[in-house]
């Protein structure tokens, strides 16, 4: 969780594939931390390579700071307990946010392969469709893999980097078959259906993310209210630092 951006990134890439002219639709909310999270029961864990504060425990408003349950006011056990709620709703709305999203670039994804090369024997979009399941399933049973890494370079990119090619090289053989056979009136057939599905596209694309948006805010919303209660925290670490999970960003 050294840097994470927390992005709905809507379409990536796949639209342009298809010509379309849109800018796609992003909301973001970026944080840094030093430290990884995971979760042992009810326990909230954050650790890292160098003390104090290597490994920080929160359960039930107790802050356990190296194996020493930290001795809190009555007021920084309130805060502690916030943050430990708010944390635990955070879990579940980043898995919604983030597999929405990876679905819309799928989505986009998809519609390109199936407008390029038609639904019959299409492989690429068998392999996307089990690629998406795969996806889904992995951030399902292991969110502390969104929250720990940056989805753009973890996630989406490797959508990208994996399917566009194939996509592309679908589009780039049609055009080229085009030019050689010097059939203008199939050019010109090719270019409006490379348009019309682009705009489809765009336009399933939009309204999915139109919906996506406030859910995203919700997230970054909740985020920044986290580090507001960090920042609260009275006690300090052994070496008087003050605690610092995480810390964020203006989008």
């Amino acid at each position: 969780m050294k840097h994470l951006v927390l992005a709905t990134a809507l379409g990536l890439g796949a639209v342009s594939a298809a010509h379309a002219h849109t800018q796609g639709s992003s909301v973001q909310c970026n944080f840094e931390s030093d430290y990884k999270f995971s979760q042992q029961g009810r326990t909230l864990i954050f650790s890292k390579d160098k003390s104090p504060g290597k490994r920080i425990m929160i359960q039930d408003s107790r802050l356990i700071v190296d194996g020493k349950d930290l001795e809190l006011s009555p007021e920084d056990r309130q805060r502690v307990g916030e943050f430990e709620d708010e944390m635990r709703l955070l879990i579940p709305q980043v898995k919604q946010v983030t597999t929405e999203a990876i679905d819309i670039a799928f989505l986009a994804l998809i519609e390109v392969s199936r407008g390029l090369n038609g639904e019959q024997d299409n492989s690429t979009i068998r392999k996307l469709q089990n690629a998406q399941i795969n996806l889904r399933n992995s951030i399902n049973k292991n969110p502390e893999l969104v929250i720990n890494d940056d989805i753009d370079a973890k996630i989406i990119e490797p959508i990208i980097a994996d399917f566009v090619p194939d996509v592309a090289s679908a589009a780039l053989r049609q055009a080229l078959s085009l030019v050689f056979s010097r059939d203008e009136e199939k050019a010109k057939a090719f270019e409006k259906r490379m348009d019309a599905m682009g705009d489809e596209i765009e336009t399933k694309v939009e309204a999915r993310a139109k919906k996506l948006e406030p859910l995203a805010q919700a997230m970054c919303s909740r985020v920044r209210n986290m580090d507001r209660i960090e920042d609260s925290i009275g006690v300090r670490l052994g070496n008087k630092e003050k605690i610092n999970l995480l810390d964020t960003k203006a989008p």
